[in-house]
């Protein structure tokens, strides 16, 4: 016992400020690290995608060279299907959304079944087949 009147001694909570620091730091690396990967991976796609239409005629007559093409998360997400992806495509002669749908051959190769070119009047135009 203490003198009279004294307080009883509070427990120290250093330990759970460091205990949660260390938690949250590890929380945010982990975390920080899956969008960086996937984000990193959308980018390979994204290119790979372009690479694929770079050249197809029916895009270079509506869009020209492509200069950048983008991922539209929120409308990838609307579709039903694991296949079809939505991006947004800008060229050097106008811009519009491709709705692609695409599949890997036994290499691993990236193939696109399918892909609509929608303009910004509401033209669709079939670029593959």
């Amino acid at each position: 016992m203490g003198p009279l009147g004294a307080q009883p001694r509070r427990q120290s909570l250093l330990w759970l400020w460091v205990l949660l620091g260390f938690g949250s730091v590890g929380l945010l690396c982990c975390c920080g690290g899956v969008v960086g990967v996937m984000l990193f991976g959308m980018n390979v796609v994204e290119a790979e995608v372009a690479d694929l239409l770079r050249d197809n005629p029916k895009l270079r007559q509506h869009v020209g060279e492509i200069e950048s093409l983008e991922l539209d998360w929120v409308a990838t997400a609307a579709k039903e299907d694991d296949e079809t992806f939505v991006y947004r495509v800008q060229g050097d002669r106008g811009s519009g959304v491709l709705t692609v749908e695409q599949t890997e051959d036994d290499d691993w190769n990236k193939v696109i079944v399918r892909a609509t070119l929608r303009l910004p009047d509401g033209t669709q135009v079939q670029i593959v087949p």
